[in-house]
């Protein structure tokens, strides 16, 4: 009896018709949906959308483990300073307009933290360890100009008076150095480091401090007054726009005991001495700035997220001194801040060599993924567009100030999960003048690398077409998008990916 029942069971199973499908879909329509892929020339906006990334280049090459400072002249000269471990000395390079770049001084210690031009064009450059200033004059050999008797100098502002704002570390300092090189100390902030400093239009001095996270107004007159105190420890980077709104930058988590910045990266031990030597962590440019300090010379510039938690948060504060929080991440480190054209911020940060751009409330779009990991400075150019100077790999970039002709996006892998055929992909956006291209591959392979099918074009008709890859069970598919003649961007909100498996009957290869 058993027999026969066992029997009736399989002839019911394989007598069945094979079980329905249906069309799936994979859709792509928020950050974190194309965060996934792959970006080149694409910038990410907050809300999901794609365009065409600023155009970008390699300006320079240093040669250096890191790049820490920008400044520019008034002929148009771009000034960047650097070192690293192991290096024989902290440089200053000039990069002419023609792209040309030469080395302009090679000074005691190991790299250069902070930059700042006086209007006569002479070059003061701030070093480390040992933090001492140098001016490098038009026509002469650098000389050292001033010695604040500190290990640390993160930062230099030069007042419309001529005047030199250096801001310090150990005992949270800032000097004021007259054209003649004397000076003294001229506001006592009570914290451990000035990391950052920047003159408003009004010739206050703003500054940002560590391990408190407070930010300062300071009158010509020497009168501070806290404007905001963060949630987070430092204050890495400044600007201030021309309504007098006040960007900032602060990163790492409190906490109770701070002898030193909290961007401190993998340190080694490289002579017998009491401990006294900086870190070389980045620092903000031209204007805002600094590296950070701990007790050890670094033998290595590693990714610096092991040295810091809490993350990153960019804080607004308006005209009438009303703060607010208009940004944050929880693990990507600001290490630098400017303005574009249109008075937008732009901040660089690390450890994925990411820029970002503020847009109008609550909306922020991840510009660029440079190479190196960190960049360590922003500078806006007078002829438009902004300078990029990067740390693990030290070398400057060209940003702007119109967009890149033509940009991809190469989607993650899409696993149907078995053998499938591919319907339509299809997309939400605008040309804008311009145009939008998708292709697609398939595989049998959960990577692309090789053995995949070739690159194959989508025929579009309106808001897409069909995929002509064969049928697998992987697929990716790529957006091309192509600049306007008037140098406007398309724009992709949504793509979506049809595909069917195929409709294979059940198959019965046990019975117990």
């Amino acid at each position: 009896m058993k027999r026969i029942s066992l029997t009736i069971i399989a002839l019911v199973w394989l007598g069945a018709p094979a079980a329905a499908v249906k069309t799936e879909t994979w859709m792509h329509a928020a950050e974190e949906d194309f965060a996934k892929g792959t970006l080149e020339n694409l910038s990410l906006r907050s809300d999901g959308v794609l365009t065409l990334a600023p155009a970008n280049r390699e300006l320079f090459d240093s040669s250096t483990a890191a790049l820490w400072a920008l400044a520019e002249d008034s002929r148009g000269n771009i000034y960047a300073g650097g070192g690293g471990p192991g290096a024989r000395s902290a440089k200053v390079f000039r990069i002419r307009p023609d792209g040309s770049a030469e080395t302009v001084a090679e000074l005691e210690g190991l790299q250069v933290q902070a930059l700042a031009i006086s209007a006569k064009d002479e070059v003061f450059a701030a070093t480390a360890p040992d933090g001492k200033v140098y001016r490098i004059s038009p026509g002469a050999e650098p000389a050292e100009f001033y010695d604040p008797d500190t290990k640390y100098i993160w930062a230099l502002a030069v007042a419309p008076d001529g005047a030199l704002y250096v801001s310090t570390g150990e005992k949270g300092e800032i000097h004021r150095v007259r054209p003649d090189g004397s000076g003294e100390v001229f506001f006592r902030t009570g914290e451990t480091h000035v990391r950052s400093l920047v003159l408003d239009g009004k010739g206050n001095l703003i500054a940002g401090t560590d391990p408190g996270g407070l930010i300062f107004r300071i009158t010509p007159a020497g009168e501070g007054f806290v404007l905001y105190q963060s949630a987070k420890r430092e204050v890495t980077a400044l600007t201030v726009a021309e309504d007098g709104t006040i960007y900032a930058a602060a990163v790492g988590a409190k906490k109770k005991a701070a002898p030193a910045p909290t961007l401190t990266p993998t340190v080694t031990p490289v002579r017998q001495q009491p401990s006294t030597g900086p870190t070389l962590a980045p620092q903000t440019p031209g204007s805002a700035g600094g590296t950070q300090t701990t007790r050890r010379l670094i033998t290595a510039i590693p990714g610096l997220r092991a040295g810091v938690s809490g993350g990153s948060e960019l804080i607004e504060i308006e005209p009438d001194g009303y703060p607010h929080v208009v940004w944050s991440d929880k693990e990507a480190i600001v290490y630098s801040l400017a303005l574009d054209d249109q008075g937008r911020p732009v901040f660089g940060t690390g450890n994925k060599g990411r820029i970002y751009r503020l847009e109008e409330r609550p909306l922020f779009t991840m510009l660029l993924d440079l190479p190196p990991t960190q960049v360590t400075a922003l500078l806006a150019c007078r002829e438009g567009g902004l300078f990029a100077a990067t740390s693990n790999i030290g070398k400057v970039y060209r940003i702007g100030p119109g967009l890149a002709a033509e940009g991809n996006y190469v989607s993650e892998v899409l696993d149907a999960e078995q053998f499938s055929y591919w319907g339509r992909l299809r997309f939400r956006g605008e040309a804008n003048g311009g145009s939008i291209e998708l292709a697609a591959r398939s595989g049998n392979l959960d990577r692309p690398q090789q053995n995949w099918s070739p690159w194959r074009a989508v025929r579009l008709e309106s808001d897409g077409g069909r995929v002509e890859a064969p049928p697998a069970r992987f697929l990716q598919y790529r957006v091309t998008l192509k600049r306007s003649a008037a140098g406007g961007s398309p724009e992709i909100a949504e793509v979506e990916a049809a595909y069917l498996n195929k409709n294979v009957a059940p198959e019965v290869k046990k019975i117990a």
